[in-house]
């Protein structure tokens, strides 16, 4: 049956809803279609794409192939079955079905699946799911992530006889066992002989037998239970040894093997010996090398039109905590599978803008994958969001606060507990000096790679005082955290942190002639100093940014919001000063057109003549530039930058600069961007968030897969002849050959989003002053709900601590005229807490009262007109 075209779905499939989630049902026939080719610039030419399966804890991918690839954070970045083709060696994740009377097998993996074998695969929302049908029989299975911090990932399966006699078969669930470390490799190692070096040493000596007291089949090494038990002290590699499971659900196994050689035998993929004939045999410790591989087999015997339903756990973690983690996932892998999509459902926010309806789709599934690429790290005893992509599962390392604190931006409200474990996190890579990592790798090493930036200090500050003013959670100053290593230094309250933070900014990093915050080696963009020419050391020294002066602007006074809440006066007098000098020199920073990007050294400008798209933002956002000079830059930017799919990052001037990997659109940026248009023309802000989502670049660039349901942090630009990919650095890595999983194009929509509407926590409260051009729209999700109306606003309001707020709301077109005179404001503007009158004022187009708040529920309040009703 066809289905009409989705736009933005390009040539690969559509969005479908998925029992009230969103999800992707991906058609595209990879092994036929030669659309569905690309380059890597890494490792060739592939056919091969993937979507991220995640909780609050393990992230997995899910593949058009069928196949499931496990990634564990927790004492290190690696794999636990990578797929290795090459050496015969299959992640797994798939099923098997063997018709015990004809002999005939067929699996879920489909490059082996019969020609005439009709296939669906869904990205869904913590899932990848496969159905097969074929010779009269139905293969539909979901291997998915349980909602929550657990290890294992779970497989639930139904096979259904279609056909008109008795079946009898067997299903096999398999499962790969091939541990694979993602050391950071120098610049210009050979990464993959140095990873595989690293893991045969490690992970040589696995062995594999049924646990008759877990009921599975369980892969161990000699030495794993004392190398978690050793509190090892940060180093550039995973030393653990964790066990391996995979464990059937409320379902019966008939047989298992568990050596690799067992499970495939001569038969290979396609038709394993194992299933065939289920050797039961386990494989002994000590081989070198990694030998392991899971099958389970279960036979079945099915009437005419029954099923069966059968489910499985897989994963890995410490051998003493193996047992909890299987407890965790029960018996009923259906009812589990239910329980995750409905947690889902609750997580996700309900957005609608009354128009571009696909947009709330865009912004539920972003907030998805946002939650979904967290994880859990043992040494910093915090969860993180990587930035993932290239960076994470290619490079081996976790770059960096800037990057998990934007994504934990919209958390805040969504999640706020995950928001505050980023900051957590932020704050363990810290050294006792206040220098925060550049980057995490290995077992929690600190690494700075080629780069030490100047913005690290400020992303912690806006997160912890967004995250204290949203949720009022006055206590989370209090809470004390290490300093890094973890735990081995003294801890510090939160607060001190912060504190120590702001000096680290204001004072080490400091200041250059111009008044301007120092670069140091990088501030937002990394490159900006290598590619200025001039030397490092010189740089270090007098280079400044325009970029991170304009953003402290905002920080500082966010974070003098948050010191006036706290209640320290004098913390917030200083910084509000010290935030005006900067805007003093932003302001100084003008060039006619548009603020310069900074000196690379105090005689050598940069984007005096060239429009670096970076500062501009944040120069509109705060308004230190005024009505005539912001009106300017807007414009300047629409005829400079403006590009099919979005605003590109840099427009020539004649100074000669490269732009940075193409100059085409980096979504961190560019969500500020629709923020700073915004505040100038609203049109111009909506028009940007819209062009910067994922649906855009799908009708943009309908053939390439990245940009359809995730993508890289940067695409590059029209006039490029590779446009809509990503960038690909030899010196480095390659962008282009992990183009998904970045969280940036997940994040920023939402904060983008947020930030539009309006929503702003302060130390009073909650402000509600829209910058969109229109009205009639909602934001409902986590601890905040909003619905704007040109006659009415309503909403309701959580918090994590119990306290009384103000709430200040921009009066819509259809009460702000009655109630322009104040003296009228009782008959003109009426205002409900809690289904009950509450009193109001009045004043600048705003409307003022209190709202009771506390954790467990949100309290409702609504703003209509004098004779409305409650």
């Amino acid at each position: 049956m066809s289905t009409p075209h989705d736009p933005h779905g390009g040539i690969f499939g559509h969005w479908i809803d998925d029992a009230g989630l969103p999800a992707f049902a991906y058609t595209l026939d990879q092994r036929t279609d030669p659309r569905a080719e690309w380059d890597t610039h890494e490792s060739g030419t592939s056919r091969l794409h993937w979507h991220q399966l995640g909780n609050d804890r393990i992230v997995a991918i899910g593949t058009n192939e069928g196949w499931v690839q496990l990634y564990s954070h927790e004492h290190g970045p690696r794999w636990i079955n990578q797929h290795r083709p090459q050496e015969g060696r299959s992640a797994g994740g798939v099923s098997y079905l063997l018709d015990r009377d004809s002999g005939d097998t067929w699996s879920t993996y489909h490059p082996d699946l019969p020609q005439q074998a009709e296939v669906e695969r869904e990205f869904g929302c913590g899932s990848l799911r496969v159905v097969v049908r074929h010779a009269g029989l139905t293969l539909d299975r979901v291997v998915f992530a349980p909602f929550g911090d657990g290890r294992l990932l779970a497989s639930y399966v139904v096979v259904r006889n279609e056909s008109d006699r008795v079946r009898r078969l067997r299903h096999g669930e398999q499962w790969g066992v091939q541990l694979h470390n993602l050391d950071l490799v120098p610049v210009g190692g050979d990464r993959a002989a140095r990873r595989d070096g690293s893991s045969f040493l490690l992970y040589s000596g696995y062995g594999a037998d049924w646990d008759a007291r877990l009921g599975a089949l369980v892969a161990r090494h000699p030495r794993g239970r004392l190398s978690h038990e050793i509190p090892f002290p940060p180093g550039r590699t995973s030393r653990t040894q964790p066990d391996v499971v995979c464990v059937p659900l409320g379902t019966r196994v008939d047989g298992w093997a568990a050596a690799h050689s067992d499970v495939y035998g001569a038969g290979g993929r396609t038709a394993p010996d194992a299933l065939l004939d289920p050797p039961n045999r386990p494989l002994a410790p000590g081989a070198a090398g990694q030998e392991t591989a899971f099958l389970l087999t279960t036979d079945l015997e099915l009437a005419p039109g029954e099923q069966r339903v059968l489910g499985f756990g897989y994963g890995a973690a410490p051998p003493a905590e193996l047992a909890d983690e299987i407890a965790r996932l029960g018996d009923d892998p259906a009812a589990l599978y239910d329980a995750t999509r409905a947690a889902w459902r609750r997580a996700l926010p309900a957005v609608d803008f009354g128009r571009d309806p696909w947009l709330g789709r865009e912004l539920a599934w972003g907030a998805y994958y946002v939650r979904s690429g967290a994880t859990y790290h043992h040494g910093f005893r915090a969860h993180t969001l990587s930035q993932g992509g290239a960076y994470q599962y290619l490079g081996g390392f976790n770059a960096g606060p800037r990057a998990t604190v934007q994504h934990a931006l919209p958390l805040v409200w969504l999640a706020p507990e995950l928001a505050a474990e980023a900051a957590r996190f932020t704050m363990a890579e810290t050294t006792p000096e206040g220098e925060i990592a550049y980057a995490e790798v290995g077992s929690g090493a600190w690494e700075h790679l080629l780069w030490c930036p100047s913005d690290n200090d400020l992303w912690l500050l806006w997160l912890v005082a967004e995250y204290v003013l949203a949720t009022r959670d006055r206590a989370f100053l209090r809470q004390s955290v290490s300093y890094w290593p973890a735990p081995y230094t003294r801890p510090e309250p939160v607060w001190d942190h912060c504190l120590r933070a702001l000096d680290h900014l204001l004072t080490t990093v400091g200041t250059g002639p111009h008044g301007l915050i120092k670069m140091r080696l990088g501030d937002w963009n990394d490159m900006v100093v290598t590619e200025s020419d001039v030397p490092v050391d010189r740089a270090w020294e007098e280079s400044e940014s325009t970029l991170n002066t304009a953003m402290a602007v905002h920080v500082l006074r966010r974070f003098a919001e948050l010191a006036d809440y706290h209640g320290d006066l004098a913390i917030a007098e200083r910084v509000r000063e010290r935030a005006d000098a900067f805007a003093d020199a932003v302001r100084a920073s003008w060039r006619g057109t548009h603020v310069n990007r900074g000196w690379a050294d105090h005689e050598t400008e940069a984007g005096h003549l060239d429009l670096f798209l970076e500062p501009q933002p944040w120069a509109l956002l705060t308004g230190v530039l005024g009505p005539e000079r912001a009106a300017t830059l807007v414009q300047e930017i629409r005829s400079r930058c403006s590009d099919p799919y979005a605003t590109r990052i840099f427009g020539a001037g004649g100074e000669g600069h490269t732009p940075t990997v193409g100059g085409g659109q980096w979504p961190a940026i560019n969500s500020t961007l629709a923020w700073g248009l915004a505040t100038v023309d609203p049109a111009e802000g909506w028009r940007e968030l819209r062009d910067n989502t994922l649906a855009h670049h799908a009708e943009t660039y309908p053939e390439v897969w990245f940009g359809v349901w995730s993508g890289p942090d940067a695409y590059l630009p029209s006039h490029d002849d590779r446009a809509g990919e990503t960038w690909a650095e030899e010196s480095l890595f390659s962008m282009q050959a992990w183009p998904v999983q970045i969280l940036f194009p997940h994040s920023e929509p939402l904060n983008a989003s947020l930030w539009l509407s309006g929503v702003t926590p302060t130390a009073a409260g909650l402000r509600i002053d829209p910058l969109l051009p229109f009205e009639g729209w909602r934001w409902d999700g986590g601890l905040l709900s909003v619905r704007y109306g040109a006659e009415e606003v309503g909403g309701e309001l959580g918090a994590l601590a119990t306290e009384s707020v103000t709430v200040e709301v921009r009066l819509p077109s259809g009460l702000s005229g009655a109630a322009a005179d104040g003296a009228a404001d009782a008959r003109a503007v009426r205002v409900t807490v809690d289904g009950a009158p509450a009193p109001a004022r009045v004043a600048d187009g705003m409307v003022r009262f209190r709202v009771p708040v506390g954790p467990g529920r949100r309290t409702p309040f609504r703003v209509g007109g004098g004779n409305g009703g409650a």
